[in-house]
């Protein structure tokens, strides 16, 4: 009678044992699947900063398709224009060089008192 005893205690531990281990199986994936995901994430944050810090340099017009102008230290010898129309780039830099030639007059510019720049297209 306790050999009964002894197999039905075996049987009812190894039943609990069969059941643990059906309600939290082992994964056997690789351990560095992970790191896709991290990197995932990472690369999710970096975009996000990036948006936050045009938006906040007030560059917001790069993000979109329109024709953008930007003036970098205007009035100043390093000035530069950077121009966008359609999908180029263009970045003028303020040279020391003077030509000569025929040409047209393409507007009026105006310096305010606050020492702005204003260009009146004719």
């Amino acid at each position: 009678m306790s050999s009964q005893k002894s197999g039905s205690r075996l049987r009812g531990r190894g039943r609990s044992m069969l059941g643990r281990s059906l309600q939290h199986p082992i994964h056997q994936e690789d351990p560095m699947s992970m790191m896709g995901n991290l990197f995932d994430i990472a690369l999710l944050i970096g975009i996000g900063l990036l948006v936050m810090a045009l938006s906040s340099f007030g560059l917001k017009d790069l993000l979109t398709n329109a024709d953008t102008t930007i003036v970098k230290n205007p009035g100043k010898p390093d000035m530069e224009i950077i121009t966008r129309n359609g999908g180029k780039i263009t970045r003028l830099k303020q040279t020391e060089n003077k030509t000569e030639g025929p040409g047209t007059a393409v507007g009026t510019v105006y310096r305010l008192q606050t020492g702005e720049m204003i260009w009146v297209p004719n």
